[in-house]
């Protein structure tokens, strides 16, 4: 498995890019990740973090998308689920319409390279709306609003 954010940043933002290309790569405005160990009240306050930063859609919880068909096949042939593929199969997520304005993230990040990949989102999202200050697309490319919190028990 890689450990390096930059080179899983790059492998996803890549694949990204060549199945949607650059001016789809919408990104939610407000994201707010919510990381935690097991037990420390994520669910409980995941209700409370989504009205207080007026979220509606339905949060993204991680531990759901590491049970998706192709987190399945990647277990069944007794190979761990990496980083690139959680930081894959969340980035494809977060693209959908549904969470344009702001979604909470349930368990995100759970490693450093994945923490380092959210600042590395960040820049490419500022960058993106540098890029297309003075296009049409630049209302697609609003300045995000990263909000990290960490639970302890």
């Amino acid at each position: 498995e890689i450990k390096d954010a930059d080179l899983i940043f790059r492998h996803v933002w890549s694949k990204l890019e060549q199945k949607y290309g650059e001016e789809r790569l919408c990104f939610p405005k407000d994201i707010m990740w919510l990381a935690g160990a097991p037990g420390a009240g994520k669910g409980v306050m995941t209700p409370v973090l989504q009205e207080y930063r007026g979220l509606t859609a339905k949060p993204i919880e991680v531990g759901a998308l590491l049970n998706s068909e192709e987190c399945q096949r990647l277990k069944s042939t007794g190979r761990l689920v990496g980083d690139r593929e959680v930081i894959e199969l969340l980035f494809e997520r977060l693209l959908k319409k549904e969470y344009e304005s702001g979604v909470l993230v349930d368990g995100f990040p759970r490693t450093k390279e994945q923490a380092d990949c959210i600042k590395l989102l960040y820049d490419k999202l500022i960058y993106l709306r540098t890029k297309y200050i003075e296009t049409p697309l630049y209302e697609q490319f609003p300045r995000p609003i990263f909000h990290i919190t960490v639970l302890y028990i």
